[in-house]
């Protein structure tokens, strides 16, 4: 299990790196094949102090078909890394038991690869006289993760376990790639390849 620890708009000390380690590094009984945890600690100037530090973690595991996610905030950053490790160990307990629970799906597990887009806002700053230039987003991370194969009404509770606003998974049924998404009327949209 790696671990990437990274600080925004603050000087990132060993002492917080190590306690971050030291208290992501228990979610590893949950699953044995986690690849990479990814924790970011930030300060933001609110008026509200007590949401003030911030740490956001996001694990990568084989055994997981997606990104587990959390981000907590707090007056203090060791809380805010307390509190965010308690959401992750929750959220794997809660995923294992239902994996445990529901045996329908077995197969065999297929390479997706995920994306993250990093948009830029405005325009590039261009000299006098020249037209300005649109700056166009990029790929700034990318990876692969397993996906085993699920019926719809799995990854609709996959997408409510992990909080997201989609999940791509592959349909047991059809054995073709597919995505679930939440729409605005709270009711759940599946986006269906056609070949």
């Amino acid at each position: 299990m790696q671990f990437v620890i990274k600080g925004k708009n603050l000087q990132l000390t060993q002492a917080l790196k190590e306690y971050a380690e030291k208290k992501l590094a228990s979610i590893k009984k949950y699953f044995d094949h986690i690849i990479e945890v990814d924790v970011t600690l930030s300060v933001k100037d609110s008026k509200d102090q007590s949401k003030s530090r911030v740490c956001e973690v996001t694990v990568w595991a084989k055994s997981i078909g997606t990104p587990i996610h959390g981000k907590q905030a707090s007056e203090d950053l060791y809380a805010s890394i307390d509190m965010v490790a308690e959401k992750i160990e929750r959220q794997l307990k809660k995923f294992k038991e239902k994996k445990t629970d529901r045996r329908r799906g077995k197969g065999e597990y297929i390479q997706g690869t995920h994306s993250i887009i990093s948009f830029s806002e405005g325009v590039a700053e261009t000299p006098e006289g020249q037209e300005p230039q649109e700056i166009r987003p990029k790929i700034v991370r990318s990876g692969t993760f397993p996906m085993r194969p699920m019926y719809s009404d799995e990854a609709a509770e996959q997408l409510e376990l992990f909080k997201q606003d989609f999940f791509v998974f592959s349909n047991a049924e059809t054995n073709k790639i597919n995505v679930i998404y939440r729409r605005n009327d709270g009711n759940f949209g599946l986006i269906e390849p056609e070949y």
